[in-house]
């Protein structure tokens, strides 16, 4: 399953770049100096003046207007980006996803991004963060269509001002497109269906991954997860035919450094909910369980095509929750990896069982720095947060911080939530050390985060990202791939120490 390939290209030369569309992002409050229409005027024959001084640029962000072009352009796209001081990353990333939009719609092969507007924000690499909403607006998941509708091809090239063009060059949108596509690569894997993507299968891509990207893997299978007594994603996996296997992929960026960050993400191919059998409205949408599994691997894929300058170590526990005369039952009673028993309260709280034990052989066998694990682990994060940001729990405030600061700078917002020890008798287990639910329906994504922390040394620096609500759109028809860009920014800044 390769990279699915993007609509859009970009060359990362600053210079006059004639194409079919000329687009040029403006803010409306306040008006753009008449230097700068000026400056686009000279590339378009007029056209951008004129419209500003007929409609204005328009009050809306995301509003968009076109006329014809002249001097080498056929159309002139005028697109406001609203008031100046609400111009954010995540808003460039919006507006630029619906001008690809349009762009696709229109049959539109080359067209130009007049970047002077962009810069004039405040917005920390605004020509990047352009690039990277077009990427990602453009993905689409086509690929089980038998008539699939064509995707066009656009190649945008960077128009500027003299002054824009030093800034455009050291915009490195080449890696925002890299990440963007790292992104998409992740969404592609949450969007197949349980009969595609399998616990083996899922395995088979890993390796295939591992191959494109020169990364080490190894795959620990049914034989070899007894071997290590991991009772946990053993007993989820156990019911379904497609036996649960350990992914595990290796990056190393650094090899001098001897810290390494181990990333785990939670892999249920498809969640029935067991013999705690989900409800039948919106079952379809338990395809998408392994969100965070897939979001490791496309920060591998990021870290690869990035060459981050760091060490990483990927767990993707995998299995299917099935129901079968071979599925574990609510009251069965497993020894985890770590030797602590669990009592099962319910077969849909499956997720933190895998992880807990991926969790186990991170610390045993991998001696990470830090640890940081994904999932949608829980509903009541969603009944919590909404889909505006994920869950984060852990047992550091530094690495929390850090993480929060990269959500603040990734849009990928995370809020914190608090693992008190009052909270453990939650989970306190009465013929067993612990549950794995609590007993009754409060403080429903804390339960989560202690059970997971029952597992965690605590010497060793650690985060719970509970992305239930953040994975999909709330209609859960589409994976955003949450957790990327998120992770590569705090890489960046807080392990390979770019600022």
């Amino acid at each position: 399953m390769p990279t699915p390939a993007t609509p859009f290209s970009f060359s990362t030369a600053t210079r006059p770049a004639k194409g079919e569309v000329l687009i040029v992002p403006l803010a409306a409050d306040p008006p753009p100096a008449m230097q700068l229409l000026r400056r686009v005027d000279q590339e378009c024959g007029g056209a951008v003046g004129n419209l500003v001084r007929v409609a204005g640029v328009g009050a809306e962000a995301g509003q968009m207007q076109h006329t014809a072009g002249t001097a080498g352009y056929r159309r002139v796209l005028l697109v406001s980006l609203g008031p100046a001081a609400g111009i954010t990353a995540a808003l460039l990333r919006r507006i630029a996803g619906s001008v690809g939009d349009w762009l696709l719609q229109q049959g539109v092969e080359r067209a130009a991004l007049w970047i002077d507007g962009l810069v004039k924000t405040q917005v920390e690499r605004p020509v990047a963060a352009w690039a990277d909403g077009m990427v990602l607006g453009g993905f689409r998941f086509n690929r089980h269509k038998s008539a699939a509708p064509a995707v066009g091809r656009c190649r945008i090239g960077l128009a500027a001002g003299e002054a824009a063009r030093k800034v455009g060059r050291a915009e490195r949108v080449s890696e925002a497109v890299a990440l963007a596509q790292s992104v998409n690569y992740a969404r592609s894997l949450c969007h197949e269906p349980g009969n595609i993507i399998q616990p083996s299968s899922l395995a088979k891509e890993a390796r295939r991954l591992a191959r494109e990207w020169k990364l080490k893997c190894t795959v620990f299978g049914p034989a070899d997860l007894k071997k290590m007594k991991m009772g946990g994603l053993i007993a989820v996996g156990q019911g379904a035919a497609d036996k649960p296997c350990l992914i595990r992929l290796d990056y190393r960026g650094a090899p001098r450094s001897r810290q390494s960050t181990a990333l785990i993400g939670k892999a249920v191919t498809f969640d029935t909910g067991g013999y705690s059998l989900k409800p039948k409205d919106g079952l379809e949408s338990m395809k998408f369980d392994k969100c965070g599994g897939m979001a490791v691997l496309g920060i591998m894929h990021a870290a690869a095509a990035l060459k981050l300058r760091c060490n990483l170590t990927a767990l993707v526990p995998a299995a299917e929750n099935a129901v079968s005369g071979e599925a574990y039952r609510p009251g069965d009673i497993i020894t985890m990896m770590s030797g602590k028993t669990v009592e099962i309260i319910s077969a849909d709280a499956e997720g933190r069982l895998i992880l807990a034990d991926a969790l186990t052989y991170a610390q045993k066998h991998c001696k990470p720095t830090r640890m940081i694990n994904f999932a949608t682990l829980t509903g009541g994060v969603v009944i919590s947060l909404g889909r505006a940001a994920a869950g984060l729990m852990g047992n550091n405030d530094e690495l929390a911080a850090d993480l929060e600061e990269s959500g603040r700078r990734s849009g990928e917002r995370l809020w914190r939530l608090p693992l008190w020890d009052e909270y453990r008798d939650l989970i306190r287990g009465n013929d067993s050390d612990i549950r794995n639910s609590a007993t009754r329906r409060e403080a429903h994504a804390i339960v989560g985060g202690m059970f997971l922390k029952e597992f965690v040394d605590a010497s060793t620096p650690w985060a719970h990202l509970d992305i239930a609500g953040t994975a999909i759109n709330e209609s859960k028809t589409a994976a955003t791939g949450y957790g990327v860009r998120l992770i590569v920014d705090y890489l960046r800044r807080h392990v390979e120490g770019r600022r």
